[in-house]
């Protein structure tokens, strides 16, 4: 009897060592196939969309900005947020040249566009009081000395935004930028 199962552990050792080395290919192919697929399907959820110099924009990176700035500007396009991005990254590239340093990426921007831009703005009184007096129904009776700050922090941001275009438009001539996300 003891011989019986002897070879009865021989032979179902062997049949599984036979069974085993014919699997064994087969589950690494099936292995293989199946991280392969992985990461196609990872690549095509994430894709390079955009070079700004040395720094790429991946689809991902520009689904979660989007989604953010969505919650406080709702009607703002991909392509909208997507040039955002890179005015963001050519900004940060400036300032990091120019060795500015902050705590986050967005304070580094704020520095950059304080020193580079709003600090050689100023707004003369006299165009103050002017938009003053073309727009007086907008300040309801109200004095030139009640609303003068008003005005002025209007006018200056008024002035940051159009030169801050410039700049960027300047910025962006010096870069190499490669979109290959493409819209309707």
């Amino acid at each position: 009897m003891m011989r019986f199962g002897n070879h009865t552990d021989k032979f179902t050792f062997k049949l599984r060592r036979r069974i085993f080395s014919r699997a064994l290919p087969v589950l690494i192919l099936l292995l293989f196939v199946v991280s392969a697929a992985s990461v196609c399907h990872a690549a095509l959820l994430d894709r390079v969309i955009a070079y700004v110099d040395d720094r790429a924009i991946t689809y991902s990176e520009l689904r979660d900005r989007h989604s953010i700035v969505q919650k406080t500007a709702p009607d703002i396009t991909e392509e909208e947020t997507l040039n955002s991005m890179i005015n963001a990254l050519l900004m940060l590239q400036k300032a990091k040249k120019m060795r500015f340093e902050a705590p986050t990426e967005d304070d580094l921007i704020k520095e950059y566009m304080e020193v580079n831009i709003k600090s050689r703005i100023s707004v003369g009184e006299d165009k103050i009081r002017e938009y003053y007096d073309k727009n007086k129904p907008l300040f309801k009776n109200q004095e030139f000395a009640a609303v003068r700050e008003e005005i002025e922090r209007y006018l200056i941001e008024l002035e940051t935004n159009i030169r801050l275009k410039e700049h960027l438009k300047e910025l962006r001539t010096d870069a190499n930028i490669v979109i290959r996300l493409k819209y309707k």
